[in-house]
């Protein structure tokens, strides 16, 4: 047994402080993975109110990493709680629903629909990114809307904007730590970063809480942040159900070309990721086995012992915390010139970055791109320690990340030179699988995929090699 008893008694207190919140660490999966369930709400209840929305001047895009646009000479941020008047033509939009609500495809659509049509636009509107969370909490709903009114000439770069929430990434932690902050706002930037966009990066708290006094202490982190990284801060009203949420509206500038060439992804191209998966599998281990005991001895009985688990615990959270500017940097090397034209001897093609949904991501791109692919491996932070979540229902995908690594589609004639620019800033690449040529999005996946994800509807969108 671990002798170290301080640490099960911190435990104990902080979940107390968490339930007190209306948050069971338990039962989350922390990080991000308290997202609506794609595949079982949010993409049906998109399909149903399409046309109600279409009606209305309203166009909700295709799931994309970001918002992207042109940038114009003049544009205007505005944010909305639950709807009012702004003569917006984008949209990037946060929404909190209930367990009821998020476990209902038709509430859903009626909660979105209301959301959506509360914006009063004379313009045509595009909802350019929509994520959508769920709370413990009946009356917790709430939607945070960032508006952009584009006026002006067109400027030779794209404008990308972004949300994303988590709810708490250490429960060990305190809520009210730099870490949570960190991790939660250099996961909201991945999705910039994922893109080469690194340029003019403007974050905007989405930040709630129980009490007015750790509100206070989670918006001083973000000051520290972007005073580090040297970002713009943009301070603005805030949801106020008193869950506690912390995320970011980010946005940022690129006068490249963007890796969203998806119709030239081709049988030429292999697959290549920053860094393994599943960041957050150790700190659910970690939190589990302080739950349940019995599981440190079922651990060191296949010869992982806790001190491990704590090791490959801390290194996830100094990774997830860091944002991946550096990566960014490399990405937009190999991009072409704002308005040039894709060459796929020196470009890369698609990125996309694998968090919520672990490496189900590559099967969303490979539909996009319309093509077959086949994983060869798929790296994770410990494998020992993801087997040993999977097998014993600690975490149902341990593939999963927050701020996690970025994959890439690239041609095989450029790939070491990517490679190698990705150890100089510190990362360890690797190449995951390769394209097989046009398809309908088919990812064969190695046998032992099944060992890192329990969740039917994941694996079943896999074809398993034999």
């Amino acid at each position: 047994m671990h002798s170290n008893m301080d640490i099960f008694t911190k435990f104990k207190e902080n979940l107390e402080v968490y339930k007190s919140m209306g948050l069971n660490p338990l039962s989350l999966a922390t990080g991000c993975a308290v997202k609506v369930d794609l595949i079982d709400t949010v993409y049906p209840a998109l399909e149903k109110i399409k046309k109600i929305l279409e009606e209305r001047n309203i166009t909700i895009l295709p799931r994309e990493d970001a918002d992207i646009f042109v940038s114009r000479e003049k544009m205007e941020m505005k944010r909305l709680i639950n709807g009012g008047e702004f003569d917006a033509d984008r949209a990037i939009t946060l929404i909190q629903v209930n367990q009821e609500t998020a476990g209902n495809p038709d509430a859903f659509s009626e909660f979105l629909v209301r959301v959506y049509t509360s914006i009063k636009t004379s313009r045509k509107l595009t909802i350019g990114k929509g994520h959508s969370i769920v709370t413990t909490k009946k009356d917790g709903e709430v939607a945070v809307l960032d508006l952009f009114r584009l006026e002006g000439r067109e400027e030779k770069s794209y404008t990308v904007a972004n949300n994303d929430t988590i709810q708490i990434v250490d429960p060990l932690d305190n809520p009210g730590s730099q870490v949570q902050v960190d991790v939660a706002i250099s996961n909201s930037l991945n999705d910039l970063f994922t893109k080469g966009v690194f340029q003019e990066l403007t974050v905007v708290p989405v930040v709630d809480a129980p009490n007015s006094e750790l509100k206070k202490k989670l918006l001083s982190n973000y000051e520290n942040y972007v005073k580090k990284y040297n970002m713009n801060l943009r301070n603005d009203i805030q949801p106020s159900v008193g869950t506690l949420m912390m995320g970011a509206t980010v946005v940022g500038k690129s006068d490249h070309e963007l890796p969203t060439f998806y119709d030239k992804v081709n049988e030429n191209m292999v697959i290549i990721t920053t860094r393994f998966f599943g960041e957050l599998t150790p700190i659910n281990v970690h939190l589990w086995s302080l739950a349940v005991p019995e599981l440190i001895e079922m651990m060191e009985s296949r010869g992982i012992s806790f001190s491990r688990i704590e090791k490959v615990k801390s290194e996830a959270l100094e990774i997830m915390r860091r944002p991946n500017i550096h990566v960014a940097k490399v990405i937009y090397s190999y991009l072409p010139e704002f308005g040039k034209s894709f060459d796929e001897k020196s470009h890369i093609a698609m990125t996309t970055d694998v968090t919520g949904p672990g490496i189900f991501v590559i099967k969303e791109f490979a539909e996009k791109a319309k093509v077959d692919v086949e994983l060869n491996d798929i790296p994770v932070i410990d494998r020992d320690i993801c087997e040993f979540a999977t097998e014993n229902f600690i975490i149902p995908n341990s593939t999963i990340g927050t701020n996690g690594a970025i994959v890439m589609f690239a041609d095989k004639r450029i790939a070491d030179d990517i490679m190698e620019d990705l150890i100089k800033v510190g990362e360890k690449p690797e190449i995951v699988g390769y394209v097989k040529g046009k398809g309908n999005g088919t990812v064969y996946a190695p046998k032992d995929v099944m060992k890192l994800i329990r969740r039917d509807n994941v694996l079943k969108q896999f074809k398993i090699k034999e």
